[in-house]
């Protein structure tokens, strides 16, 4: 099993406000690193992550209205190349450890 750096864009409740009342384009990133069979399955697996966190986001906050949804927002996402040189090595030790198939606890980060 090889391990896959993750990263995404997103929008806390709050940008996601702010954005709309404002007409900005705030956003956040994170990063987890994904072990997978494949390339493809941590890509797969990583949107389905990044989905759920940022369903969790707005329901923690409850958003009260429709939660947007991650996937249809359009942000980006994709799998580091080189890990080593996009982050420092004390920010890669930190990063949340996903399996592909199994869904992390919201507390990880």
């Amino acid at each position: 099993m090889a391990r896959f750096l993750f990263r995404f864009g997103f929008c806390t409740p709050e940008q996601w406000e702010a954005n709309e009342a404002h007409g900005w384009d705030d956003e956040s990133s994170e990063a987890f690193f994904i072990e997978a069979e494949s390339y493809e399955v941590a890509l797969a697996w990583g949107c389905e992550v990044a989905e759920s966190l940022t369903r969790s986001l707005f329901e923690i906050a409850d958003w009260g209205k429709e939660v947007p949804s991650w996937k249809e927002s359009g942000f980006a996402y994709w799998i580091e190349d080189d890990p080593d040189s996009a982050l420092s090595s004390q920010a890669l030790e930190r990063l949340p450890v996903v399996r592909a198939g199994e869904m992390p606890s919201l507390s990880q980060w």
